[in-house]
């Protein structure tokens, strides 16, 4: 049927075409009557393929579950020093991070607060002229939308990658609110005029 619209398409385009060619109406209404029967077509195909699919669901049997009880482990010999292998739980998220031996709920609680990026510095217009060609060193971490100052907390426990400041734009990364680096580096970039004039 979808082979049936497709040539139907294009027979419409053929008396489409025809009629701007020789100027008859009724090419125009066979086209629009062509491609309205291709559209039922396609209408009744996707119906079809949609019910098959449900009645496949339905015909399928779900697979059986057997539940699992703490004692079900594959069996062990008594003086092996490794533990049972753990299950897997499938349904788990990717975002779930692998708890070290000895931490604490808070610990554990306190981490996804450590992984939320900070908010963009708002930089004024005279700091972003003087931060726009620099060179200075600038500390990206991968995967993350913001570049940083050495000391940043954002940076803790997290492997810093040193960038000039020009590059790190150009890649994409915005300043931190925390550190505030375009205000900092601004700053620094004035006091170095401000040092050659004087």
């Amino acid at each position: 049927m979808i082979l049936a619209a497709g040539l139907l398409v294009l027979l419409g385009l053929g008396l489409f075409v025809a009629g701007i060619l020789t100027g008859m109406t009724a090419l125009y209404w066979a086209c629009v009557a062509v491609c309205v029967v291709a559209a039922v077509l396609l209408a009744l195909t996707r119906r079809q393929m949609g019910a098959a699919t449900r009645a496949e669901a339905v015909a399928a049997p779900a697979a059986p579950v057997t539940p699992v009880s703490p004692g079900d482990g594959p069996a062990r010999e008594p003086g092996s020093g490794s533990p049972p292998p753990r299950a897997v739980d499938d349904r788990a998220s990717d975002a779930a991070a692998v708890v070290p031996a000895g931490a604490t709920a808070a610990s554990v609680a306190a981490e996804p607060e450590q992984l939320a990026d900070p908010p963009v510095e708002e930089v004024e217009v005279t700091d972003l002229l003087m931060v726009v060609d620099l060179t200075d060193e600038v500390l990206v971490v991968d995967e993350r939308p913001r570049y940083h100052l050495a000391g940043c907390v954002h940076l803790s426990g997290r492997t810093a990658i040193p960038l000039p400041l020009d590059e790190a734009r150009t890649d994409g990364f915005t300043p931190c609110a925390v550190c505030a680096p375009d205000r900092t580096l601004a700053q620094r970039a004035r006091e170095r005029r401000a040092g050659r004039s004087g």
